[in-house]
């Protein structure tokens, strides 16, 4: 079993491999897309995965890979593996289970694996045998199947169910342990924060917002029901006041929650980062694997915007939290 002292020390080491802030804005400050692909290729990002700026995905893909087998190899505890794991199993097995009712072709759908490789999922899935997943994973597959049975599995009520199962999963795995439910409970508020403003009806927040975090339901109501001013003020002695003022500001503006979602993507790493030099129990380790994450996503922004001819301020408003090194 590896032990807190090991993956620790391979995460820090693996620190050193990191783009970092300064590559990322000297990426985003980039002519074209192909000036900003040269920089990871200096660093050998992707790993060879692609030679071309236009095929850049396969490249983020590939770091996408790397990360979770890091994670598989490296994870001290197996609560810690399916916290930072479990959302790439339930991301796959909806693909799977809409391919196998859908006919269609799930392969373009999938992301890395996670606890299980995409090979397992299939024959599982396809021979109607949950029995080895989690009970939340099953759980949710079962319901699938009802509802593609009964005619019922539109897209809105296939994500929903995933959505849900999979924080019960990420509560079960953060329960007890004070770091990641702390992570765990922003993360729960801001995904129901969200489903509030974007459903703006009481009854259908009710029925898709995901267990745990602090808001109550009636705190949902409010949000889904009331104007941008009237919730600033509701929540301006709360905690969670910083993601309900950003979010406001995005509804009262009629734009997507772009703002709101950049902060929430960065805050896990914005909590670790305020203890950077806290070396007690896994941190270290977890710090890395949110580093990684981020760059993967602000790499993911970067080449997309200066694909489609955006570039400078917009790229970096939309950077979020990244290792400075």
């Amino acid at each position: 079993m590896i032990d807190n002292i090991f993956a620790n020390a391979r995460a820090i080491a693996a620190e050193s491999g990191l783009l970092g802030i300064d590559r990322i804005n000297r990426m985003a400050d980039a002519a074209t897309s192909e000036e900003a692909f040269k920089i990871l290729s200096e660093v050998n990002f992707g790993e060879g995965a692609s030679a071309d700026a236009s095929e850049y995905e396969r490249a983020v893909e590939a770091e996408e890979k790397k990360l979770a087998a890091f994670i598989r190899e490296v994870s001290p505890d197996e609560r810690l593996k399916i916290f930072l794991l479990a959302e790439n199993d339930y991301h796959n097995a909806e693909a799977m289970i809409r391919s196998k009712y859908l006919k269609t072709d799930f392969s373009p759908m999938l992301t890395a694996d996670g606890l299980y490789t995409a090979e397992y999922l299939k024959e599982k899935i396809f021979t109607d045998d949950y029995k080895s997943f989690s009970p939340f994973l099953a759980e949710a597959l079962l319901a699938a199947d009802n509802l593609f049975v009964s005619s019922k599995a539109d897209g809105k009520a296939l994500s929903s169910l995933f959505r849900r199962a999979l924080y019960r999963e990420l509560g079960a795995a953060a329960k007890s342990d004070k770091t990641l439910s702390a992570i765990f409970s922003a993360r729960t508020d801001a995904a129901n924060i969200a489903i509030a403003l974007r459903t703006k009806n009481g009854m259908e927040c009710a029925e898709m917002r995901v267990e745990g975090g602090t808001l109550s339901d009636a705190e949902l109501k409010f949000l889904c029901e009331e104007n941008a001013e009237a919730i600033k003020e509701k929540f301006r002695y709360s905690p969670l006041k910083a993601f309900v003022d950003l979010a406001a500001e995005d509804l009262a503006k009629n734009r997507p929650l772009s703002d709101f979602e950049k902060y929430a993507g960065g805050y896990a790493l914005a909590f670790l980062k305020k203890e950077k030099f806290n070396d007690e129990g896994y941190r270290p380790f977890l710090r890395y694997c949110y580093y990684k994450r981020a760059e993967i996503a602000n790499v993911r922004i970067v080449m997309s915007c200066l694909i489609n001819g955006i570039g400078g301020n917009f790229i970096k408003e939309r950077i979020r939290e990244s290792y400075e090194g």
